[in-house]
């Protein structure tokens, strides 16, 4: 049986959870976002990068309606973010460091698999 990876990686590249799930789906989404926000509780994301599946855009106003994120998150959406995180992997061992997002504030949501 398939399983769909979700991780989640602050804006320095670095793997901040990661979860296995049968479904892609906004519940799916909606939980595996809320575990990712608790872990950052600390340094709250300022924006969240997603690839276009039209799920995350719900769960992330959810995750607002139940006060997990701020109303002024900048949700970004890119149908090859998968692949740019991918490449950053690849890059994340070369003395140029990792490049998965601007700023280190941030949450990418790829998944794939």
């Amino acid at each position: 049986m398939w399983k769909y990876l979700s991780r989640a990686v602050d804006g320095h590249g670095r793997l901040i959870d990661f979860m296995l799930s049968d479904r892609r789906t906004t519940s799916a989404a909606y939980r595996f976002q809320r575990k990712a926000v608790k872990t950052m509780s600390k340094y709250p994301p300022s924006s969240i990068a997603t690839d276009k599946l039209a799920f995350y855009p719900k769960a992330i106003r959810r995750l607002q309606r139940d006060g997990h994120l701020r109303d002024a998150i900048e949700h970004q959406a890119s149908k090859y973010l998968n692949n740019i995180i991918e490449a950053d992997h690849e890059r994340s061992s070369a003395s140029s460091g990792p490049r998965a997002a601007e700023d280190e504030n941030s949450l990418c949501h790829p998944q794939g698999f």
